[in-house]
């Protein structure tokens, strides 16, 4: 009967170290998960400004290209118009098309100048 006492508080220390020790290794593991975890944040806050202000930038970037595609469109849609009524006669034809061809010359040669 005592050998039985002394193998049961026996086991009872093992288990108790045991536990101990799983403890102190759970302890160690949470440490560094919170350690991870304040170092993302404090990151995370850093780079925050960063991201709004770059997210800012686009979004102006896009206002100024809308902007640009709206002219263009009206622009786009008043030169038809004009270009319906001077296409009405063939004198005014041949006028239409001879004035495209100076402004798409005057366009190229621009562009050739300006990418030297």
């Amino acid at each position: 009967m005592n050998f039985a006492f002394i193998a049961l508080g026996v086991l009872a220390l093992v288990l108790a170290l045991f536990m101990a020790w799983v403890l102190y290794r759970l302890t160690r593991t949470l440490a560094a998960v919170e350690e991870l975890v304040v170092t993302t944040t404090e990151e995370m806050r850093e780079t925050l400004p960063e991201v709004r202000e770059t997210l800012g930038n686009v979004n102006d970037i896009t206002a100024g290209v809308n902007v640009g595609l709206r002219t263009v469109g009206t622009g786009a849609a008043e030169m038809n118009g004009r270009l319906k009524i001077s296409l009405r006669g063939p004198a005014n034809a041949a006028a239409a098309a001879a004035h495209g061809v100076k402004v798409g010359a005057a366009i190229l040669w621009r562009s050739i100048l300006e990418g030297d």
